[in-house]
C-alpha cells in the first residue's frame, strides 16, 4: 500500500499535468481567437463543451455540479484568451 506522501507526489504530478493540459488548451484558444471574425461569446459552443465535459465526467463517476463549476471556470479562463 502506497505512503500518504507517495499519494500526495501522485496529486502532485497529476495537477502538474492538469496544469499543462490547461496551457495547451490556451494556446488552441488562442489560435482560434485570432480566425475569428468578432470578439462574440459562442453560447452554443460553449453549451456543447460543456456538455462534452458532464458526459466524460458521468464515463468517470465525478461529481456533476463540481465539474460543471470547473468546466465554466475553464471557459471563462478561455475567454480571456483574445486579451492576452
Amino acid at each position: 500500500m502506497a505512503s500518504l506522501s507517495d499519494l500526495r507526489r501522485q496529486v502532485d504530478a497529476v495537477d502538474r499535468q492538469v496544469v499543462e493540459l490547461l496551457s495547451r488548451r490556451m494556446v488552441l484558444l488562442k489560435q482560434i481567437v485570432a480566425r475569428l471574425e468578432d470578439d462574440e461569446v459562442d453560447k452554443e459552443r460553449e453549451a456543447q463543451v460543456l456538455s462534452n465535459w458532464l458526459e466524460e465526467g458521468f464515463d468517470y463517476d465525478l461529481e456533476e455540479m463540481s465539474l460543471e463549476k470547473i468546466c465554466k471556470a475553464v471557459m471563462e479562463m478561455g475567454r480571456k484568451a483574445k486579451d492576452n
